[in-house]
């Protein structure tokens, strides 16, 4: 199985955050995933081997390592090119249980929308609705999401509707407020709240189960929703974001 989540953001400034405070983004969803299993001192910085990579933690209980930031700090990407810098950590394996995030920022003329993405492969406990939900409601409060999608690589890759428009997958997160009554497809519809107020809402196309490419009404009920999403104009393109 495996089960990912893209967010997209806008920065809300005009430069590139610091080193310290990208890592330290990073190091809030190591602590969201604690409760999923993964202990926060078992991610790493990327390095030219694993072997290599794994000599250096990039957290503690505290926040990022001194190392992980001399790391990022070195490699110097925005005087290579300047308003972009990517930086990610893994835990490690290239097995079943091998997950691995990042994020990639961009500011400036001709500025692309900012990603955080997720990858898993075989993580069990990212297929169960009850803890990947308020890992999505924490992922909220990091960042300011156009859109968060969760669900299989070959979902998005091979069976989405619209190529130039967010999936729904297993999950969709929208800045919307959404009804049943525009999304009757949808098992359920969780509101995002900021104080007393919705801000958006997180469709679900799948419950009781883990959502699977290979299931032929699984696939069936995610299009529906987008094209039901899509013919409201409430499936916003890559392109508007």
């Amino acid at each position: 199985m495996t089960m990912n989540i893209t967010l997209t953001f806008r920065l809300r400034q005009d430069s590139l955050p610091t080193e310290s405070d990208q890592l330290s983004d990073l190091w809030k969803v190591a602590t969201l995933l604690e409760p999923l299993g993964f202990p926060i001192d078992n991610w790493y910085p990327p390095a030219d081997t694993p072997e290599h990579s794994s000599l250096n933690p990039a957290f503690d209980k505290n926040g990022p390592t001194p190392a992980a930031l001399a790391i990022l700090h070195a490699e110097k990407q925005e005087l290579e090119t300047p308003g972009l810098r990517l930086f990610g950590v893994w835990n490690g394996s290239e097995e079943d249980g091998a997950i691995g995030f990042d994020t990639a920022l961009s500011v400036g003329p001709g500025a692309q929308i900012c990603t955080f993405r997720l990858q898993s492969k075989g993580v069990a406990s990212l297929g169960d609705g009850e803890k990947t939900v308020p890992l999505l409601l924490g992922l909220l409060k990091i960042w300011p999401a156009s859109t968060i999608e969760v669900g299989p690589y070959k979902y998005f890759s091979l069976q989405q509707v619209f190529p130039n428009r967010p999936g729904a997958g297993w999950m969709l997160y929208l800045p919307r407020v959404l009804t049943v009554k525009e999304v009757p497809e949808a098992r359920e519809l969780i509101p995002v709240m900021e104080g007393k107020k919705q801000k958006g809402t997180v469709v679900v196309s799948v419950i009781d189960e883990v959502f699977s490419a290979d299931n032929p009404e699984h696939v069936k009920v995610a299009n529906a929703i987008e094209v039901r999403l899509a013919d409201q104009d409430l499936l916003p393109r890559y392109s508007d974001l």
